[in-house]
């Protein structure tokens, strides 16, 4: 196959005040690409991205989109009504009149149907089944980039590095298995207590079963923005004056303290939006299986010269 990455990557250097005992530089560092897939071994081949101790395909790759995009059904809410479930469609077999679909159950949007010949018609056909399947988002953000500041007034430093991402989507399929609600013998988050039931049919997750395989396929229910801003680094330091070192035959004496992955402002909903890709595999970038956060660490030090 052949695949095709163009972008563009900028690195700024700006020294922003040079002046008796101030000293502000700026650094800038933008990158930004897309990734097309452009061809397989023919027309009928793609590749897969599937989460192996589960059993779902969460990408797909085909020529004229990026490697690893999100394929899956788009949620269309929840069925709460009688209203609802009388003009509910039939979902992978299972039509309205079977027991298999009740209230509380989640509704998907018929978004393509296939005609007498197999081919897609790109319109609604009145069910939902694979022609349905879609691009529900992409790993790849639109740009990242890494903004430092250092400051030095007299004895005093500072410099603060910020890190991020925007544009990249994740599948939060951590999220998947801790709402699922699917077995009676698997652990759950308590956001499922806001469940559809009978006395809470506002509830924003759908309903507990067991039956319904259909609430738990791949969807963009769980497609979330990953951008996020990180304060990565900010070191604070302080040279004692050559005055009072030279006393005890010092050349430079300089304490500091340094904290990693301070701060990070995001609307992901998981413990860390800065995913990478499962066991290094291209086909799972940005699926979050339950991955280990970055530590937040605190350093206190001194540097010392003779």
């Amino acid at each position: 196959g052949e695949m095709t990455n163009k972008g563009i990557d900028i690195s700024l250097t700006t020294h922003n005040i040079v002046k008796n005992d101030f000293n502000w530089t700026t650094s800038l560092v933008f990158s930004h690409y897309n990734n097309v897939l452009d061809r397989l071994l023919n027309e009928t081949f793609s590749l897969t991205g599937s989460v192996y101790y589960a059993g779902y395909n969460i990408t797909y790759s085909s020529p004229g989109h990026p490697l690893g995009s999100f394929y899956g059904l788009v949620y269309d809410g929840i069925i709460r009504t009688q209203d609802d479930l009388d003009n509910s469609l039939t979902q992978f077999g299972y039509s309205k009149d079977e027991t298999h679909t009740w209230l509380g159950d989640v509704k998907y949007k018929d978004i393509n149907g296939k005609d007498e010949n197999g081919k897609l018609t790109g319109k609604p056909d009145g069910k939902i089944d694979e022609a349905d399947l879609t691009y529900i988002g992409s790993p790849i953000p639109d740009f990242t980039f890494g903004f430092t500041n250092t400051v030095s007034y007299k004895n005093f430093d500072l410099s603060i590095f910020l890190q991020g991402s925007y544009g990249a989507e994740i599948y939060n399929f951590l999220k998947w298995q801790l709402e699922k609600m699917d077995n009676t013998y698997l652990n759950q988050m308590t956001t499922v207590l806001d469940r559809y039931t009978a006395e809470n049919t506002d509830g924003s997750l759908p309903r507990f079963t067991t039956t319904n395989s259909n609430n738990t396929y791949v969807s963009d229910r769980y497609v979330e923005d990953g951008s996020y801003l990180r304060i990565q680094n900010l070191t604070i330091g302080y040279r004692l004056p050559e005055s009072i070192i030279k006393h005890v035959k010092m050349t430079n004496l300089r304490l500091y303290m340094s904290a990693q992955n301070l701060l990070t402002f995001t609307k992901y909903s998981g413990y860390d939006p800065e995913i990478g890709s499962y066991d290094n595999g291209i086909l799972l970038m940005n699926v979050d299986q339950g991955h280990y956060p970055n530590p937040r660490t605190v350093t206190f030090g001194v540097n010392v010269e003779f």
